[in-house]
């Protein structure tokens, strides 16, 4: 369960993400660089240390071809981002619209919120298994764990509080991410603690919701200058560290 953002600044495409796991996940996270000879590209991705557990979180490579998502799930059998290896895919593309094609072609479709961008482009989609909501964005916008567009239902929105927690999470960081104007205001999007006493703000900690983890991890792609900005723990506690491919 995340919050995703996106916006243009000084000519380049920022996508950004906070991670709070869900109790069955691992917690720990760790960037790695990616440039085997069966990768076409190198990759940057956030994933869990053990890649065969919950797998990978977003990514950029060495195109500025970035990828977030959050998995959404409204179906019993449907495929999540998270338990393949579809990142690592998408980003053998050299641009948003290559890599949108890829996306296109899994099957089963991958399920969930999810922005690609590159340095000129940005998309938002939204993925069932029967369909792909896909729009080409040229504003700030944000998302979290309930559909826009798509007429389906997150399987967990009857948690008691959830619907709560993924709607005003949303108009915060909507209202957030229209005012960023630097990589400072994206990462105080990232820490930010509004209605917390409501067990809804962006950057969860221990003992907000025992539904819920606290936010484990928090990380921003700038498309332009291929640079990662990765908080490895808790951005209320931790720093966020940069990260590039030279």
């Amino acid at each position: 369960m995340c919050t995703l953002a996106t916006t243009k600044i000084d000519n380049s495409w920022f996508l950004l993400k906070t991670r709070d796991p869900v109790p069955w996940m691992r917690i720990d996270d760790e960037i790695k660089l990616f440039d085997s000879d069966i990768d076409k590209a190198k990759k940057l991705i956030i994933q869990n240390p053990d890649p065969k557990q919950d797998g990978y979180y977003g990514g950029i490579n060495e195109y500025g071809v970035a990828f977030v998502a959050t998995f959404l799930p409204v179906a019993e059998n449907q495929i999540s981002y998270i338990r393949r290896p579809y990142v690592r895919l998408i980003l053998d593309a050299q641009n948003a619209r290559q890599a949108l094609k890829l996306i296109k072609s899994f099957n089963p479709k991958i399920g969930g919120n999810f922005f690609i961008a590159d340095k000129n482009d940005c998309f938002e989609i939204e993925g069932a298994p029967s369909e792909y909501f896909v729009k080409k964005i040229n504003k700030p916008l944000a998302k979290t764990n309930h559909f826009l567009h798509l007429p389906y239902q997150n399987l967990q929105i009857n948690i008691d509080g959830y619907r709560n927690w993924t709607e005003t999470r949303l108009k915060t960081a909507q209202a957030l991410i229209d005012k960023a104007k630097n990589i400072y205001d994206l990462e105080n999007i990232l820490k930010d603690r509004t209605n917390a006493k409501d067990k809804a703000a962006i950057c969860m900690l221990k003992g907000d919701w025992d539904y819920n983890p606290p936010t484990a991890s928090a990380f921003i792609f700038d498309t332009k200058n291929t640079l990662v900005y990765y908080c490895q723990g808790n951005p209320l506690e931790k720093k966020f560290k940069k990260y590039s491919f030279s």
